[in-house]
């Protein structure tokens, strides 16, 4: 995995595939792996990039305080330092909250996007799970902290037919977990997050997409994005949980991927 410096950090990231560029974001864990179900069938038509974000992964891990605003910063150095040339962008949750910014105050930056599992801005329920899920992480193990993660994350039935494969990998996940202070930098930044007075000023192809069961983001928080959004287009699907590009992949790879297209047809 390469890595470049970008805003004063250093950044690990991936390129795959051919045509024009299109970067994943991703949410609160905000490692580029998280997009492995999606890497093969997007890389046919893009050149995918992934990255981990600051804080993740094998990114550096400053201390905090961190923000959705300099986590913008961030990518807007990764777009620049790789030449991307207004690359397409998907964004699950954080990485939405991070491309609502990032088009909204740099419209030429962006060809257009896909904001998925997210929301504009922090209200009550989404402060109340991220309460909970903090005080786990303050006060229990990392092992605990992860599997009661994965309940904002995943549909009961999804959880009850592969908890024998995402144990492990949450296990696993724990090993290679960042300093809980980064963690919990990262938690507070997005309990601060709120684009709703620069939603108007978006201009590029924008589709909202999230799970009628998603219980982080609920869908009322995505149809807030979309009146907000000029020209928005909507698309709830009827489960899928708060990681429905994981737990229902084929779906989700098929809805990201028609509307790319009509971005791409459309320009030229």
């Amino acid at each position: 995995m390469p890595s470049i410096v970008t805003n004063g950090i250093r950044t690990h990231y991936e390129i795959q595939g051919a045509g024009p560029a299109l970067i994943f974001v991703s949410g609160l864990g905000g490692t580029g792996a998280y997009w492995r179900p999606q890497i093969a069938a997007f890389a046919k038509d893009f050149t995918v990039v992934t990255y981990d974000q600051r804080g993740a992964g094998s990114s550096d891990h400053p201390e905090g305080p961190y923000s959705i605003e300099a986590l913008v910063d961030d990518l807007q150095s990764l777009i620049e330092e790789l030449r991307l040339v207004r690359p397409l962008l998907i964004g699950h949750s954080t990485g939405g909250a991070i491309g609502q910014l990032l088009a909204a105050r740099n419209p030429d930056m962006l060809a257009g996007m896909v904001l998925y599992a997210s929301w504009a801005k922090s209200d009550m329920h989404f402060k109340w799970c991220f309460r909970m899920r903090r005080a786990l992480l303050v006060g229990s193990t990392l092992e605990e902290y992860v599997h009661g993660s994965a309940l904002f994350l995943y549909p009961p039935d999804h959880l009850r037919a592969h908890a024998d494969v995402l144990s492990p990998a949450l296990l696993a996940s724990a090993a290679k977990f960042p300093e809980r202070d980064v963690v919990l930098s990262r938690i507070d930044a997005i309990m601060a997050h709120d684009a709703s007075a620069s939603l108007s000023s978006i201009r590029i192809p924008t589709l909202v997409t999230c799970a009628q069961d998603d219980i982080l983001t609920p869908p009322y928080q995505s149809r807030l994005l979309a009146e907000a959004i000029p020209d928005a287009e909507l698309k709830i699907v009827p489960q899928g949980g708060h990681s429905f590009s994981e737990t229902e992949t084929c779906l989700f790879n098929q809805i990201a991927l028609d509307f790319l297209a009509g971005i791409h047809k459309s320009a030229n």
